[in-house]
């Protein structure tokens, strides 16, 4: 196998500019990979946080998160004068399994009105529902279509629904969702469904981006896409040995940046800067996150 190039250098966890103190977040997926990765940045930033997870099993990996953030906050005084270091943000985990909307639409709803004064400024799509099969050889069921689609189409337009309809996102908001390079990038076979879902998740960003970019009570508020290439995830992990080396491999040599595949950080920096007040004139893209493998004009 070809050298590659070595990762960034990890960074300890920070406090960070307190950019974004006083603002709820609502990130889906909070608990691993990517998702853990936007919640930590987040919350480093100040950002209170609602993070969902798909199953009673992972509660306890938000309690993790919980924990590092606190501590993090508690061990970190203010070093340029006495005053108090910063308060640390309100983390709270809610069971949302996006694959069944009916019940987890409500669940946000219910966690946003009963800790977070029924308001949000940055919502975060991250969980998906993932599933790999190629046409013609039996698993292009209709259940698994229906689970995509319930996951990473109907999923969105409900919890968008219920938050504008409640006018739930405040002014100025964010609104993310990550999708996949797979939707304009050659992948391997079996990902036609999966990259279908989130090519309709960009378009509804774009047309929400429109639609609701000037609501009344929410004007100010971005819609965008990040589009991800391969990335050291727990689903990379999980990967067999011999194939993933052969992937990683291909995918480093086309990214653009370096001789290397993405790791989770580098997706949440670029999620950092969307949700930021500099981002404010950008609205309805799509933003490349793969290392420049996926040219997006």
């Amino acid at each position: 196998m070809t050298t590659l190039d070595p990762p960034p250098p990890a960074k300890p966890l920070r406090v960070q500019e307190q950019d974004l103190k006083g603002k709820v977040a609502l990130v889906t997926g909070a608990t691993k990979g990517i998702g853990r990765a936007i919640s930590l940045d987040l919350a480093t930033r100040g950002a209170s946080i609602l993070g969902t997870y798909s199953s009673p099993q992972s509660a306890h990996l938000f309690d993790t998160l919980t924990h590092s953030i606190n501590d993090l906050y508690s061990s970190s005084p203010n070093s340029s004068s006495h005053t108090p270091a910063p308060s640390g943000p309100k983390l709270v985990g809610a069971l949302a399994d996006i694959s069944s909307p009916s019940s987890s639409v409500p669940a946000i709803q219910e966690g946003l009105q009963k800790h977070f004064n029924g308001k949000v400024d940055i919502v975060i799509f991250n969980a998906a529902v993932m599933g790999l099969a190629k046409m013609g050889d039996g698993g292009v069921t209709e259940d698994f279509v229906d689970a995509a689609l319930a996951g990473n189409v109907k999923f969105p337009v409900l919890l968008i629904e219920m938050l504008v309809k409640g006018s739930m996102i405040r002014r100025d908001g964010r609104v993310v969702a990550i999708s996949s390079e797979g939707v304009r990038a050659r992948r391997p076979p079996g990902g036609a469904v999966y990259a279908a879902t989130k090519a309709a998740l960009e378009c509804l960003m774009r047309k929400w981006a429109d639609e609701l970019g000037t609501h009344p009570g929410m004007e100010g508020t971005t819609f965008n896409s990040v589009s991800v290439g391969f990335t050291k995830t727990e689903a990379y992990s999980k990967i067999p040995p011999e194939i993933r080396d052969r992937l990683t491999e291909a995918d480093a040599a086309e990214v653009a940046v370096g001789n290397r595949i993405g790791e989770v950080e580098d997706v949440a920096d670029v999620v950092g800067l969307l949700i930021s007040d500099k981002a404010r004139w950008l609205s309805g893209s799509v933003v490349d996150a793969s290392g420049g493998k996926a040219k997006i004009l």
